[in-house]
């Protein structure tokens, strides 16, 4: 008698989130470890988009989404607070249809969207009072004790899916009873249990050998290591004959790493399956890395919306940033991206705002610089992260972010810092979009649906 499980990617509370290629690639490998390891699988994805509103560029688009009162941390902000996600009673409807499992699996993201764990794993109480609770994925990782308060009785695990003595060690049922079995480092099993996709994930590498202060991966993933180039084009050859996906977003945190192992010898097996999808590379990528082979590559193989890694040219943050990119490299690293046939449209730059000592007026500078270059500034407001150098840094001052993960919200942190505000954070963002309206932002050309196998 084969043992029943449910997975499930959790509500968001916040005052944002927008659909910019976002999937649950940790619960995706669950979810083949699991059917590997004899389970009945049952998915539900809180975060999928249903056909509502129009669709947006690249597939992207908003989520459903109900508002909820605001914790009242964050009184003083004048946003609407929401949980984002499918409705309850699609979320009803799908756990009505299943009989008790033997343990539901949850996902986690971001610290400071707690509430919407909380609310997502009180709702399936109510149909499966029973069953073991299993939390995993980041938050998991990097504050377990605020989620055993705040969700009594629950098992967090810990560890990696990627580690096997993690899994055998963590002493939770069903997760310490999971073994790693030949071909686990794929995807394929995982895909099989989807009702549609939008737009899919694509993972080819695990971890992050670099060291930025206010990154976490290096915590979450001990080692950096490169997956099968066979079995990643694999994956992205299914869902798009699978479900016709156009458009495939790169989640790797280190993309340009070792390229002569990842990204060049994926992109020619691409290439060779004739495979004409469009792919994009929201986490950013690495200036230092690219050379014209890349880019040329890259332009071959179908990228089309390219963005990078910069953070602040800045020389005070270069520990923070890990000397991604000082201003000249940027500029020549562009041109080269340009000269290999991406124009400025497709191509954007972050900047980061909320490192030691940085004011309105340091971060205004960088997106007037990145501007100069006829691409898109992508400011991004700082959110602390436990288990990193800066967190460790800012708790020093702020020592509310040990005992209170909404305090790692970016939209309330960056205004607690000297020389912030509500006006000079929308100053930040009005600026970043009146440079890149001026941008050319023709639609990029539809690729041919594809028969359906």
């Amino acid at each position: 008698m084969s043992r029943s499980v449910v997975v499930i990617n959790p509500w968001v509370a916040d005052f944002k989130l927008y659909d910019e290629w976002m999937h649950p690639v940790g619960l995706y490998f669950l979810m083949s470890l699991l059917k590997r390891n004899g389970f009945e699988v049952h998915f539900f994805n809180c975060l999928e988009r249903l056909p509502l509103g129009k669709e947006k560029r690249f597939a992207t688009g908003d989520f459903e989404h109900r508002e909820i009162p605001k914790p009242d941390l964050y009184r003083s902000i004048r946003r609407r607070y929401k949980i984002y996600g499918r409705s309850p009673r699609d979320f009803s409807s799908f756990l009505s249809s299943l009989g008790p499992p033997d343990a539901v699996f949850f996902g986690s993201g971001m610290t400071y969207w707690l509430p919407g764990l909380v609310e997502t794993v009180r709702f399936v109480k109510n149909y499966f009072p029973r069953a073991p609770a299993v939390i995993g994925g980041v938050s998991a990782q990097l504050i377990p004790d605020h989620i055993k308060a705040a969700l009594p009785g629950a098992l967090v695990f810990q560890g990696s899916l990627f580690d096997e003595s993690s899994l055998s060690a963590s002493g939770i049922p069903v997760v310490s009873g999971l073994r790693h079995v030949e071909g686990e480092q794929t995807l394929l099993d995982a895909y099989q249990c989807l009702a549609g996709v939008r737009h899919g994930p694509v993972l080819s590498s695990l971890g992050c050998p670099m060291s930025c202060s206010y990154c976490a991966s290096a915590a979450l993933q001990k080692s950096f290591a490169v997956r099968k180039t066979e079995a990643v084009a694999s994956e992205i050859e299914y869902l798009h004959h699978r479900f016709n996906v156009q458009h495939f977003a790169f989640v790797d945190d280190a993309l340009l790493h070792f390229p002569e192992q990842n990204v060049i010898p994926l992109m020619k097996t691409l290439l060779g399956r004739g495979i004409k999808v469009h792919f994009h590379t929201p986490n950013g990528l690495q200036v230092s890395r690219l050379s014209p082979e890349i880019c040329g590559l890259m332009k071959k193989a179908g990228f089309c919306t390219l963005r990078f890694g910069y953070e602040s040219g800045d020389v005070r943050h270069v520990r923070h940033t890990g000397a991604k990119a000082l201003r000249k490299e940027l500029a020549l690293k562009i041109r080269m991206v340009k000269e290999s046939g991406f124009p400025g449209r497709d191509i954007g730059v972050y900047v980061m705002a909320g490192f030691p000592g940085q004011s309105p007026a340091d971060v205004a500078g960088e997106i007037e610089f990145v501007a100069s270059l006829s691409v898109n500034a992508k400011p991004v407001f700082l959110s602390p992260v436990p288990r990193t150098k800066l967190f460790a840094d800012y708790t020093e001052a702020y020592p509310e972010l040990v005992k209170d993960p909404l305090w790692h919200n970016d939209s309330f942190f960056i205004c607690r810092l000297p020389g912030w505000d509500a006006q000079a954070v929308q100053q930040i963002i009005d600026a970043a979009k009146k440079y890149n309206a001026s941008l050319d932002l023709t639609p990029f050309p539809p690729i041919p649906s594809s028969p359906l196998r």
